[in-house]
């Protein structure tokens, strides 16, 4: 990017309107894949065999999160895209970071570097999952990516002019990590799932 750097008010704006609209998005998806799974009779489907389906389907996820990490890439499920940067030379910063964080928070339509969140849609799709679970998702993006972004810089990048990577970078060379991590929870998720039936 050219030009001035944004103004620290400019910047809570950017990285506000970021998160709004990444929240915006996550409960929109989770919604609307709630509301289609009881549309599509996922309420009528017997609560075992539903909780069933959900268990096999974790265990899948979690085995597509270690093949990814043997295979070093990113989750295969999904579209293979971004927000377009282009959109950076058109509109102003405060609306490509709305465009970003809402089509971010859609879930489905950017690349994911866990399979997680496909677990998580789906248990929403089964109505295994509280309606407010969009919510849930969206905050436990965003709140470490506003402790990311709003941590102070120590060291060399804090006496730095010009911008330094906020750590994007870095996270992403914690792929293997957060997949493993991912693999963790789904295979917790079916096994909680299926500790229902043993009462």
């Amino acid at each position: 990017m050219q030009g001035a750097l944004p103004s620290r008010t400019a910047r809570a704006r950017i990285i506000a309107m970021f998160v709004t609209a990444f929240l915006m998005g996550a409960i929109a998806m989770f919604s609307i894949v709630s509301e289609a799974g009881v549309a599509l009779g996922s309420t009528r489907v017997p609560f075992r065999v539903r909780v069933s389906i959900a268990a096999l389907a974790l265990v899948l996820l979690a085995a597509v999160d270690l093949r990814a990490i043997a295979k070093s890439t990113f989750c295969p499920i999904g579209w293979r895209r971004q927000t377009p940067r282009t959109l950076m030379r058109r509109h102003r910063l405060t609306v490509v970071a709305a465009a970003w964080g809402f089509d971010t928070g859609l879930v489905v339509t950017t690349f994911r570097v866990a399979a997680v969140s496909w677990g998580a849609l789906l248990l929403a799709a089964l109505d295994l999952s509280p309606r407010w679970v969009g919510l849930g998702y969206g905050l436990g993006f965003t709140a470490p990516l506003l402790i990311l972004l709003l941590r102070p810089r120590l060291g060399r990048a804090s006496r730095e002019l010009t911008p330094t990577d906020p750590g994007l970078e870095a996270i992403l060379r914690l792929r293997p990590l957060i997949q493993g991590v991912s693999a963790a929870l789904l295979i917790s998720s079916c096994v909680i799932l299926l500790g229902q039936f043993v009462t």
